[in-house]
């Protein structure tokens, strides 16, 4: 008799039940998949849309358009890196989102959000803090991440970017495989923590000391890199007309010295030390330039280093930008020349007259196989 007046309720349970589990998969039965058609709404509206596998986008459009997610099974590797430095970085899902969107669409105010397990991550000796979307470069040597469109949204296990204005690309949920949750600099000097180490193949990796100095490198082989300082430079040893910035030079070597590579060196000047030494000299785009000698020369001259494209990225940056570069090894100093005349420029510079740009300059180096060090 209890057993009877029990079994209505407990019918009810099961009917809620299957009710219940009938509504999530009718639910995720309407979530779009791979290649499925979304509608974006216009006029500003939102359109929040979840995917199957968890993705989601979140899209105001001044008007309407549609997407498609695709997957791609078999991604750049995510050792190769720009945007941030501290290595290595691992892909933490097997394929990467393709998203193309039905016409060119930079007006967007969008965010992307890919979702993660924490467990896994714990597993894989990942922090959740170590976690981003990464976006493939234009040339598709490299993915990108940039620390100010981050957010890791922990309460609901995802990552985001966010400040997007295209949403039109190939991302990545990858994660840094260090026990720092920030930017790694580099320490010079020899030793395993002190030491860069680069992987073959056709991808971009980044590596940035701790006074600026940066390095982007595509390798055919796998290679250590090191950096000393070394105080005291030789005025006899620089060009004619010209002095050492600082007082010491940075030497770098790697494993396999002889090995060409496809880099982009950025060498950092300080500003103040320039306007002391020439107190009534001009722009540091018409008076600076990196030289450079051999790895083990004690007594051989510093030349102007790739002379014809090296340029200056004055504030907030201060760098000497040098491109094209073959080999790493070698001893570095930056050179000052006398200051030019307002209005002049050296070869180098990339600067002309005030009141023009030269806006074909950056596209000049980039047709000639240079790497753009911004991402």
């Amino acid at each position: 008799m209890a057993f009877s007046s029990r079994l209505p309720g407990a019918l009810a349970v099961l009917l809620y039940l299957q009710c219940f589990c009938n509504g999530v998969q009718a639910q995720n039965e309407t979530l779009p998949g791979f290649g499925d058609t979304v509608q974006v709404l216009g006029g500003m509206e939102r359109t929040d849309q979840d995917f199957q596998d968890g993705l989601a986008l979140d899209i105001l459009s001044p008007k309407p358009r549609t997407l498609v997610v695709t997957q791609n099974k078999s991604p750049l590797a995510a050792i190769f890196m720009t945007g941030a430095t501290g290595a290595p970085f691992v892909a933490v899902s097997n394929y990467s989102y393709i998203i193309k969107t039905n016409e060119t669409a930079n007006d967007l105010i969008a965010k992307i959000e890919i979702p993660y397990d924490p467990v896994e991550l714990q597993q894989q000796g990942l922090q959740e803090a170590n976690t981003f979307v990464a976006t493939l470069a234009s040339d598709g040597k490299s993915w990108v991440v940039n620390d100010q469109t981050r957010n890791v949204h922990r309460s609901e296990n995802n990552t985001r970017i966010v400040k997007m204005t295209s949403i039109e690309g190939e991302y990545i949920l990858v994660a840094r495989k260090t026990v720092d949750t920030s930017n790694v600099f580099v320490q010079y000097g020899q030793g395993a923590t002190r030491t860069v180490n680069l992987t073959a193949g056709p991808g971009l990796q980044c590596a940035e000391f701790i006074d600026g100095m940066r390095f982007t490198v595509q390798t055919n082989v796998d290679l250590k890199m090191n950096i000393e300082i070394k105080d005291g430079v030789n005025p006899g040893t620089l060009p004619p007309n010209t002095v050492s910035l600082n007082s010491f030079m940075w030497i770098v070597n790697t494993s396999v010295p002889m090995e060409r590579v496809n880099a982009e060196m950025l060498v950092p000047f300080n500003r103040m030390m320039l306007a002391a030494m020439r107190p009534d000299g001009s722009s540091p785009s018409t008076m600076l330039t990196v030289g450079r000698r051999a790895l083990n020369a004690t007594s051989g001259q510093f030349l102007p280093f790739n002379p014809d494209v090296q340029y200056v990225r004055e504030l907030p940056e201060d760098k000497v930008v040098v491109p094209q570069v073959n080999q790493l090894d070698g001893q570095y100093v930056i050179l000052v020349t006398q200051p030019k005349a307002i209005g002049e420029t050296t070869p180098h510079a990339g600067i002309v007259r005030p009141g023009r740009r030269d806006l074909e300059r950056p596209s000049r180096l980039r047709n000639r196989g240079s790497i753009d060090s911004r991402y």
